[in-house]
């Protein structure tokens, strides 16, 4: 399969923003309300940019607008698993210090990139990754508001948890080897380039449909589903056992450090991943990502129907595509 992939090109001395929305066939209904939680995303990193705050802050406060967004299968308005509940999973890295905190299966807190970003700032390198009650312990004890798991599902994915839960052909696999069904895998993503030149990732997600009660994707996975150096910063989405398979961030990182663009680079692992990785249904594994890089701009790539995306840089206008 040959991805679908676009260039972003922005100066080298200049702040910028890379998003994503998730990587499916998504609904045309569904397209305006993806569009409006793209722009009010990258209104927030625009601001964020321009007042000179570090790109760590400005991906975690971008993947947080969208965890509040309802059209996102991340924090409120994500997917629930077999137990009708929703478990989110999230990961950040700063590419200065290659510094990651991250969380997974955590249940009753609206914004898990702040609790992995709140990870990475007290861990030190000594404890990076927190799982479901050590990561909510952990959370509690940081002060982060403790919310009811019911209060983060919506109307939209209850139905649809019904639906799934009465056919007995649904299995989780197929929102990621069925590129056309039309089934949430809105992980989110954002990586930014600071006043200073610094990069940073991150990704969050609330998983796929009808998973079993603690399946854990590549989202909160450093190189596989974000990666942040000095020269790179890489989001992913897309079917997380290929992407944690293939290290995916990370590759695509090795090709641009071996001399590839940025879109060369995304294209290729894209394509590696599809032809690599197989399934029943003998199709590839279908994936997505945003690439920022310190000096030679960015890009974006995916190989399924559609990919929610959206950019800014200083002196140009946002913008959002699907």
């Amino acid at each position: 399969m040959s991805p679908t992939s676009g260039t972003f090109c922005i100066p080298p001395d200049r702040p910028a923003l890379l998003i994503h929305g998730g990587a499916w066939a998504i609904p045309v209904e569904e397209h305006e309300s993806h569009r409006e939680g793209l722009h009010r995303a990258l209104r927030k990193g625009q601001e964020l940019l321009q007042k000179g705050a570090p790109a760590l802050e400005v991906v975690t406060e971008v993947v947080a607008v969208m965890e509040a967004h309802p059209a996102f299968d991340a924090g409120r308005g994500s997917v629930l698993n077999r137990k009708g509940e929703v478990e989110l999973d999230a990961g950040v890295m700063d590419g200065k210090t290659r510094l990651y905190g991250a969380v997974a299966g955590v249940k009753h807190f609206l914004h898990p990139v702040r609790i992995a970003r709140r990870i990475l700032e007290k861990g030190n390198r000594a404890t990076c990754f927190l799982v479901g009650e050590g990561a909510e312990v952990f959370a509690l004890q940081e002060g982060f508001p403790f919310i009811p798991n019911e209060a983060l599902i919506i109307e939209r994915e209850w139905n649809r948890y019904r639906q799934l839960r009465e056919s007995a052909q649904f299995h989780p696999s197929i929102a990621f080897h069925m590129p056309d069904e039309p089934c949430p895998k809105d992980t989110v993503g954002a990586v930014a380039r600071d006043r200073q030149g610094h990069l940073a990732a991150a990704t969050s997600t609330g998983g796929t449909p009808m998973t079993w009660p603690g399946r854990v994707g590549d989202s909160p996975l450093p190189g596989a589903g974000y990666y942040a150096n000095r020269d790179i910063a890489i989001s992913t989405t897309g079917w997380g056992e290929a992407i944690a398979a293939m290290v995916l961030a990370k590759a695509i990182e090795e090709s641009f450090r071996e001399g590839l663009s940025p879109e060369e680079a995304a294209r290729y692992r894209l394509r590696e991943l599809f032809e690599t990785i197989q399934n029943d249904c003998a199709r590839g594994a279908t994936a997505g990502v945003i690439v920022l890089t310190a000096t030679r701009g960015g890009s974006w790539a995916f190989t399924t129907p559609h990919m929610a995306r959206g950019g800014w840089c200083e002196g140009k206008a946002p913008w959002v595509a699907i």
